[in-house]
């Protein structure tokens, strides 16, 4: 017997929220959009067209709440992540959130211990880990094809800096977009961080004077077994979108290019790589796999790859950078 289509509510219809629901209307067969929410109308009504028969809401108690609903996709703004993650565990939904899990690690933990006592799945909005490349690279590693781990560097660069006050409201630049870098650390590495050391500039808009206008980051991690990493994030390019890594090992290296296929054209006196303009562009295929991959946990009854310790552990770095480049000092978790 055909299994029914796995029903979904997606919380918050903002950028990646407009994109998580497309991927579940045009990609995602085992699935359906049942309902978005959002508190912008015009938001939740554009995101719900996408699907035959989506429901539009102002408010997600009622979805939350909902018995026909099997799982929730929150992509709404960092500081209700906690709170949203508790209702649906509380009512049985299984979760997939964005990134950053929370804003402080107590939040934090009290979702995850929610959907644990609740029996059900959470999955974090890491999308690199189901890049292609990113997979190959990880895949290598795991073979052993680079011997012992001794060094790694991720970086990620926008093409502009966001609106004045999104990353106050996202909990700041090592939270938004450091986290993914980090996360991308652990995956590679398959270790966990216990040194931070960070530091950073106000370099692309030097007009806006706040503790979370930082622009331009550097930080220096170390890792359990000893190996190095380095994380670079800029909030400007002159070139589109850059994500990739570099894992060097006692038997050699291997890189995730930042740009999309790796494309680079050589000649005489000049180099040309084709970069992706957009983050939607760079990771398209991941963002559908990440999703794809959430359904199917529903669906089988499984725990997803990436879960809420996974979370966890990115938050609590995440925060560890924000405190050292503030205090000027590393900082051991």
């Amino acid at each position: 017997m055909a299994r029914r289509p796995v029903s979904l509510a997606l919380v918050g219809a903002g950028a990646i929220g407009q994109v998580h629901a497309r991927t579940v209307a045009q990609h995602l067969p085992g699935a359906r959009l049942a309902a978005v929410v959002d508190p912008d109308a015009g938001r939740a009504q554009q995101a719900a067209a996408v699907a035959d028969g989506a429901a539009a809401m102002e408010s997600a108690g009622p979805a939350l709440r909902e018995p026909a609903i099997d799982a929730v996709v929150i992509a709404a703004p960092t500081h209700v992540h906690a709170d949203l993650i508790i209702e649906a565990a509380r009512n049985g939904k299984h979760v997939f959130c964005e990134k950053p899990l929370a804003l402080t690690l107590g939040d934090a933990r009290r979702a995850v211990d929610a959907v644990t006592a609740a029996g059900v799945h959470l999955q974090i909005g890491f999308q690199r880990r189901f890049d292609a490349g990113y997979r190959r690279a990880k895949d290598a590693i795991a073979r052993g094809e680079l011997g012992r781990v001794e060094l790694l560097a991720s970086t990620t660069r926008d093409p502009a800096p966001p609106r004045p006050g999104y990353l106050e409201c996202c909990g700041g630049v090592f939270l938004d977009t450091s986290i993914h870098d980090f996360d991308s650390i652990r995956f590679l590495a398959d270790d966990e961080v216990s040194e931070v050391y960070a530091t950073a500039s106000t370099l692309v808009t030097p007009e806006r004077g706040g503790a979370f206008d930082l622009d331009t980051v550097a930080v220096v991690l170390r890792l359990r077994s000893g190996a190095l990493a380095t994380v670079t994030n800029s909030l400007r390019t002159g070139y589109g979108y850059e994500a990739g890594a570099e894992v060097f090992g006692s038997r050699g290296k291997i890189t995730v290019h930042g740009a999309e296929d790796g494309v680079r054209h050589y000649r005489e006196g000049h180099v040309a790589v084709a970069h992706p303009q957009t983050w939607r562009e760079r990771f398209g295929e991941a963002y559908r796999a990440e999703l794809a991959d959430f359904v199917r946990c529903v669906a089988e009854g499984r725990p997803p790859s990436v879960d809420g310790e996974d979370g966890l552990r990115a938050l609590e770095v995440a925060l560890a950078a924000t405190q050292s480049q503030r205090e000027g000092r590393p900082v051991r978790l």
